[in-house]
């Protein structure tokens, strides 16, 4: 194989490689995004439920609790 020649086969796995490295790159990027929006909704959630005031009696409807 003439220099050329391994110079071209260089050139073409490297391309391979930067295309399949920009596939990896991008699908990460989406499951990043996807998982911001999913901590976001969960953050969301958690400040609701801190905000409701906790009656542990209505909670439970006036029971006692079962190790009693």
């Amino acid at each position: 194989m003439s220099e050329i020649e391994d110079l071209q086969v260089r050139i073409t796995f490297q391309e391979d490689s930067t295309e399949a490295l920009t596939r990896s790159l991008l699908c990460q990027e989406r499951r990043v995004a996807e998982l911001e929006q999913l901590l976001d909704a969960v953050q969301r959630r958690l400040l609701e439920l801190e905000q409701k005031p906790y009656h542990s009696a209505s909670a439970n409807h006036g029971e006692i609790p079962p190790h009693y």
